[in-house]
């Protein structure tokens, strides 16, 4: 009968436990989730805005040139990043002619390795650590997040080179680093976006600053999400005005209906100098040809 009573009481009390820790897991851990998502539900409610515009755009600007160049294959050889050291590598970055302060970037070395990231100076000089040894400039990399703070609408200079020849970095002796250059593209200004096979499609553009003369090149598309296309003109034979802008009825040159143009624009000084471009996107037109 004890034993009975006895087996009773743990019994109960087991099953007790076994309650009580049950209601301990529910109050710590499944309530406060309930609570909590009820609660953030609640607060996503009440905070809906419905609007009847679209917000404006920020007129910040991003950077309009690309994240990196590379010459000879490097993607494909690319092995890993070098460890600094006691040489130096050191460029200079400038924009629009003036130091480029926290400018963000890394060279590709030697076929198949990635420097370690340096950052321009108040004087536009950015010097990147290596290990003494022979060197060769293959690309360089820029960090896109840092450019779009610090080149907003900017591009590459025309005339940027990628890479350099062979040199030493010994104790003594710095390496010359590439040279950067940004400045303000040409900008395209757009009538219409649209012509009939018989209208006549005139080109225009906004004066650039220095600018003596414009050699422009127009590109054929007949898919508009394509980044294939096609040249009008022969290079060497591209249309060079003064003015800022070119009438297309003037050159022996057919525009398709159902096709899909974009022209390109270069700017060069009195001295023949090249001193900026139009920022061309592969994937996009200015203006498309209908019947």
């Amino acid at each position: 009968m004890l034993r009975k009573l006895f087996n009773g009481i743990v019994f109960g009390t087991g099953f007790g436990i076994a309650f009580v820790a049950i209601w301990v897991i529910a109050i710590y851990f499944i309530l406060p989730s309930v609570l909590e998502s009820r609660f953030e539900k609640e607060i996503v409610e009440s905070n809906k805005h419905i609007v009847d515009e679209a917000p404006l755009l920020s007129n910040s600007g991003r950077f309009l040139g690309s994240s990196g160049s590379y010459s000879g294959g490097f993607l494909d050889n690319k092995s890993g990043e070098l460890s600094s050291g006691q040489g130096v590598i050191e460029g200079e970055a400038l924009v629009n002619g003036q130091p480029l302060k926290g400018f963000k970037l890394r060279l590709a070395l030697n076929g198949s390795v990635l420097s370690q990231w340096a950052v321009t100076d108040e004087n536009g000089i950015y010097r990147v650590s290596v290990p003494y040894g022979e060197y060769r400039i293959d690309g360089y990399e820029l960090d896109y997040f840092v450019a779009n703070k610090v080149l907003p609408n900017k591009i590459e200079h025309p005339e940027n080179r990628n890479s350099t020849n062979q040199f030493q970095v010994v104790e003594g002796q710095k390496g010359s680093g590439l040279k950067f250059r940004f400045v303000d593209p040409i900008v395209k200004k757009s009538d219409k976006s649209q012509y009939s096979k018989n209208e006549k499609v005139t080109l225009k553009w906004e004066p650039y600053p220095e600018a003596a003369e414009y050699t422009v090149q127009v590109y054929e598309k007949a898919d508009a999400n394509s980044w294939k296309s096609s040249n009008l003109f022969v290079w060497p034979m591209r249309p060079k005005v003064a003015l800022t802008e070119l009438d297309l009825s003037q050159y022996e040159i057919e525009l398709k209906p159902g096709y899909f143009y974009a022209f390109e624009v270069e700017a060069r000084n009195s001295k023949g100098s090249l001193l900026s471009n139009t920022n061309r996107e592969h994937f996009e037109f200015d203006f498309e040809i209908v019947e």
